[in-house]
This record gives C-alpha cells, structure tokens and sequence, in this order.
C-alpha cells in the first residue's frame, strides 16, 4: 500500500480533460535561417494522423498540419511544401514535432522497457 505525501497533488477530471499542459511550443531554425514555432500533439491528434493510411507522405502531412504553430499551414500546403522542399527541412520540423509529441526516435523502446518491468 502506498503513502500519500502531502506534496502529492492530484488531477481532477476537469484538469486532465483542459489539456493546457500539452502546448509546450518550441521554435525550429531551418537549415536556411528561417524559423518556425511547432507544438507537440494531442494524443487525438497523434491517433488521427495515422488513421486510414500507411503513406508515410500523407503522415507526415497531417503531422506538420496539426503541430505547426506558425505559420499555420493546411495538409495541401505541407504537401505543397514536401513537393519543392530538401528531406532535411521538413525531417527538422518532422522531428521536432515527434519529440515534444513523445514519440521520436526511441521514446517507443523507453516506453516498451518500463512497460516491461
């Protein structure tokens, strides 16, 4: 049985369901100087950019779509943008996205690892 702490502070339902805590914003240079300010999913979000397609293209769309904060941009202007831009430009935000998301490079096995214990 485990001891409740005074410095144990619990959510409510209402604060789990505000979400405030989700919007960690982070701004990205590109490899050309200029910046963008991206934002990590919603697990709404992060489900909804995979359903129905295994095109990584299209995947990539919805996740740029849904975590760029500025500028905003819709999944035809991502694809717009893959269509004249460098793999390492959009790889930048791409990636940056998945880490404040929790789903970059290795968050799958960290998850997996303490699942497993």
């Amino acid at each position: 049985m485990s001891t409740i702490k005074v410095s144990d502070i619990y959510a409510s339902a209402e604060d789990l369901i505000d979400g405030t805590d989700v919007w960690t914003n982070e701004k990205v240079t590109l490899p050309n100087g200029k910046v963008v300010t991206v934002r990590g999913l919603t697990r709404d979000e992060h489900l909804w950019i995979g359903k129905g397609t295994d095109d990584a293209a299209v995947i990539e769309q919805r996740l740029i779509s849904k975590g760029m904060v500025q500028p905003i941009m819709t999944v035809e202007q991502v694809k717009a943008w893959q269509a004249r831009a460098g793999t390492r430009v959009l790889s930048t935000v791409s990636d940056k996205i998945r880490d404040l998301s929790g789903f970059g490079e290795g968050a799958a096995k960290s998850t997996l690892a303490e699942d497993g214990d």
